[in-house]
């Protein structure tokens, strides 16, 4: 065995010590999808990117031709309003659960909730998240199916942008979970998330760090009876952190350790993700031919598939 081959498969190794193998395994049965079609991103801790994908994603949908509402759904750390560089913002999440139980969320209220982003010709709307993550009680998995299914007439895709799990092997709460332990507890409506969702992008990013917490939070998946198809996304891609073996390397280990297949590597763009950040806008407003909108534009192509017509797939292109 060659040196380099010692080297990964010791580094490959260490990557499988991700949590205890024989813990047992809390199944969640799987239950009827979301009245809306639903992407939902996902990932580790450490900030993969799952928001930069998630916008990114619902700006491609959009500019596709679909009716597209990005959510804001990580409520420990809601951050997607900041990032798409807005100040005053209607109060989002919070009201249109609010009507949704009321039976009183209309058209009309919900363009008013949400903020209208525009891409060219077409729209994307944004649904901010909560104002503070001490609220995180009010996002039931009963009132968020209620609000979607209100949006049902009126939008063809729904991106979510998830949080992280808090209480998953290694026990990392939250101190509002600790204090509502006998309660729902804060992960309750992720683990909905992930088992209802129609798709399901997890974000990881590509040193060795991240892949090990990627593998880590792929264990939650493994205990869920999914309905939702996933798609593995490795964002910020380069080889100077795994050496020129790294797409190889990740596609094996995910493959052996996670039984998932990468769907996708996201260039590492820096110069342009963070003029994105700058200006608060998708990649594909500030630059086309960004290799990670490139990347992103493809990887929204295989989400689409199945799910609308040629026609709005070619549109991509």
């Amino acid at each position: 065995m060659s040196a380099v081959e010692q080297k990964l498969r010791g580094r490959r190794r260490h990557l499988a010590v991700v949590g205890d193998a024989q813990s047992p395994v809390t199944e969640v049965e799987p239950s009827n999808p979301y009245p809306v079609p639903v992407i939902a991103c996902w990932g580790p801790s450490g900030s993969p990117g799952k928001s930069t994908i998630a916008t990114n994603i619902a700006a491609e949908l959009a500019l596709a031709g679909q009716r597209v509402l990005l959510i804001d759904l990580d409520t420990l750390a809601p951050s997607l309003s900041l990032a798409l560089g807005l100040v005053d913002t209607p109060a989002g999440l919070s009201a249109c659960l609010r009507l949704a139980e009321q039976q009183r969320l209309t058209r009309a209220e919900f363009e008013r909730l949400t903020v209208s982003i525009a891409l060219g010709r077409h729209e994307l709307r944004f649904m901010p998240g909560l104002n503070s993550a001490s609220r995180w009680q009010e996002v039931t998995p009963e009132r968020f199916e209620r609000m979607l299914a209100e949006f049902a007439s009126f939008v063809d895709f729904v991106v979510l942008d998830l949080a992280q799990a808090t209480d998953f092997k290694a026990r990392v709460m939250h101190p509002s979970t600790l204090a509502n332990q006998e309660l729902v507890t804060r992960d309750t409506l992720l683990r909905t998330v992930l088992v209802k969702a129609t798709k399901l992008v997890l974000v990881s990013g590509c040193d060795p760090v991240a892949a090990q917490r990627f593998l880590l939070a792929s264990e939650l998946l493994s205990e869920l009876k999914r309905n939702s198809q996933v798609y593995v996304v490795v964002n910020k891609f380069r080889t100077s952190t795994l050496g020129s073996g790294a797409k190889d390397e990740l596609e094996q280990t995910y493959l052996n350790l996670a039984k998932l297949r990468v769907d996708c590597f996201i260039p590492d763009d820096p110069q342009n993700i963070d003029k994105a950040m700058l200006n608060g806008l998708p990649l594909v407003l500030l630059k086309r031919s960004s290799p990670a909108r490139v990347a992103i534009g493809q990887l929204t192509k295989q989400l689409l598939a199945g799910s609308i017509t040629r026609a709005s797939v070619a549109k991509l292109s």
